[in-house]
């Protein structure tokens, strides 16, 4: 028998390499430790967004403001690092992917610890200093005069806050993007809802725990001062200081672990490609014009509001300016991103059916998140009587405890979220919570009066709470797993940015709507009974928003149904290979 060659291997160009081989899925014990790891500093980040609406009023004081400054200049604090938390998203989710997930998230953490640092330091910035800055930034003293030196201050801890945003914000697209890394397609739904269960509860609990730890320094701050003295150690009063300073231990430990947990080549690797800088300067001045432009618009400016006047932005010369130029940014960021080889986003994923319905869904749910953080607060406020410091404190704390009635909740239907969503798919487990959304809101648009029960508010509430955290895993799963290995990064900061654009966009538009409508209804009327139609007016522009939060649900219920349904099937690339036994054939006889 004549013996043949071996055909010629054909010489492939060799496929660049995707995340899915530089990443393959660890084993799944490790990788839930890796990810808890990671996600104490995601924690810390989403605390942070809230605590500051706690300690505001003590800074205010402690800084010398004159009270019309208090809410305008002030409220950046607290809008600053939530405009800087989106913007971080945008960007970073890709750079992750290109340098590596490693490096990009230990960097992440040391800015976040570097702004908590000098938050701390802000307020004894020397003035001679920032003076220097502001004169090279206006040479001209003529047009503009330096600030006094509270609000040098108060600036100064702006710019602390965004630094810190910066990095806080960054490290959660780059964990969802290692849940992509860790786990295969088919367990990511339980991770990515842990992940987003961590992000919420840090901001649901961020006022909570500001207001508790103030309260303690205040109660028995000369005991800590004693404590560490009879030891040697002089520490001065603890103060809102002392809660930023604290992240910095926090920090470190949350870095060693991170370093310890991201051993190994794969959490370094790389993809070829380059950063989209044109894309990114782009889209950051498009959400810099619509945060200004809507006048810094947060959830926590309604925490404390007793109308609607004090969350709605009033139109300024900057307003329409700041819109304008958010506009073109974005027509001029969709434009480049469609021509450049080496976009931020990879705009062609829209195309896909899944990937663009729970783009869309997200959206909503941002959308209809923000309705019910404005609504509750603002309800309790308008009912509680706080003209006295004490009274102002007690319906904080009323309306903080209503309002986990709406956060808690979504915090923890995010878990059996991840759980339904690998049992039955992502339609099922989106179209569930949605549905429950719109019964919620339809009971609370139905029933609430200006005396209901704080009790019966929390319930009904409840309902809304449920429904949306059962859609954080699937909705990011579906955008996820839709998108190439190597556009995890980018999916997952999607997944951020959309939501938190709708909550940015439903809370300026609906409350400055809402406040047209209730002066129109009591523009003539005089004194006490303007006082009593206010109130009341007040009352049926809350319902009328929960019908609107109600219809939004719906919308992004009907759209939910194209969602892929069923169950996500292992893929080749998930399942364990098999064995095979390839015959060689005899040579001769």
């Amino acid at each position: 028998m004549a013996i043949t060659k071996p055909k010629k291997l054909r010489n492939h160009k060799l496929r660049p390499q995707t995340m899915q081989n530089l990443h393959p899925p660890t084993e799944t014990r490790r990788a839930w430790w890796i990810l808890a790891v990671l996600s104490l500093p995601v924690f810390i980040g989403a605390l942070d967004l809230t605590i500051v609406s706690a300690i505001l009023p003590e800074v205010m004081n402690q800084l010398n403001l004159p009270p019309d400054t208090r809410f305008d200049e002030a409220s950046w604090v607290i809008s600053a690092y939530l405009l800087a938390y989106t913007i971080s998203m945008a960007f970073t989710g890709r750079l992750s992917d290109l340098l590596g997930r490693k490096w990009v998230y230990i960097l992440c953490l040391l800015i976040f610890m570097f702004g908590s640092w000098f938050i701390t330091i802000a307020d004894q910035w020397p003035a001679d200093t920032y003076l220097e800055v502001y004169r090279w930034i206006y040479p001209n003293p003529d047009t503009h005069i330096p600030p006094s030196p509270e609000m040098r201050q108060l600036y100064m801890i702006i710019l602390g806050r965004v630094i810190q945003a910066l990095g806080a914000g960054a490290m959660v697209p780059v964990t969802m993007a290692l849940v992509g890394d860790l786990f295969p397609k088919t367990g990511r739904a339980r991770p990515l809802g842990a992940v987003g269960a961590i992000d919420t509860a840090g901001w649901v609990l961020g006022h909570l725990y500001g207001g508790a730890m103030v309260n303690f320094f205040g109660n028995h701050g000369d005991s800590i001062v004693d404590t560490f003295a009879s030891v040697g150690l002089k520490i001065g009063h603890p103060d809102w200081h002392t809660l930023f300073l604290l992240n910095i231990p926090l920090g470190l430990i949350a870095l060693v672990g991170a370093w310890l947990a991201l051993r190994g080549p794969q959490f370094s690797q790389r993809i070829e490609g380059r950063f989209d800088f044109v894309g990114t300067g782009l889209i950051t001045a498009a959400l810099i014009g619509l945060s200004i432009g809507l006048g810094g618009a947060s959830p926590e400016s309604a925490a404390s509001a007793e109308s609607f006047d004090e969350i709605a932005t009033e139109s300024t010369d900057m307003t329409i300016p700041m819109l304008l130029m958010a506009g073109v940014a974005f027509a001029a960021f969709l434009f480049w991103e469609f021509r450049t080889k080496t976009p931020l986003i990879d705009l062609r994923l829209f195309r896909k059916a899944n990937f663009s319905v729970a783009a869309f869904t997200n959206f909503c749910v941002g959308f209809a998140l923000a309705i019910g953080l404005v609504s509750v607060p603002l309800l309790v406020n308008i009912r509680l009587d706080s003209t006295s410091e004490s009274a102002f404190h007690d319906a904080a704390l009323v309306a903080g405890l209503v309002l986990s009635g709406l956060t808690v909740p979504m915090a923890i239907a995010a878990f059996p979220g991840g759980w339904l969503s690998d049992r039955y798919g992502y339609r099922r487990t989106t179209v569930i919570g949605m549905a429950l959304s719109i019964i919620g809101f339809l009971l609370c648009s139905f029933t609430w009066t200006g005396d209901i029960s704080f009790w019966i508010m929390s319930a009904e509430i409840a309902l809304v709470g449920i429904g949306l955290g059962l859609t954080i895993s699937p909705v990011a799963t579906a955008l996820m797993n839709d998108a190439p290995d190597d556009d995890r990064g980018v999916s997952a900061a999607l997944v951020l940015v959309l939501r938190l654009v709708g909550m940015t966009l439903a809370i300026s538009g609906l409350t400055t709507f809402a406040l047209y409508r209730v002066d129109a209804r009591v523009a003539d009327m005089p004194g006490l009974e303007r006082q009593d139609a206010y109130f009341n007016a007040t009352v049926d522009q809350i319902n009328e928003m929960f019908l609107i939060g109600a219809a939004i649900s719906l919308v992004a219920l009907l759209f939910a149904l194209r969602l892929h349904g069923g169950k996500v099937e292992p893929t080749p690339s998930t399942m364990p290979a098999k064995a095979t036994i390839r015959r060689v054939p005899e040579i001769g006889g």
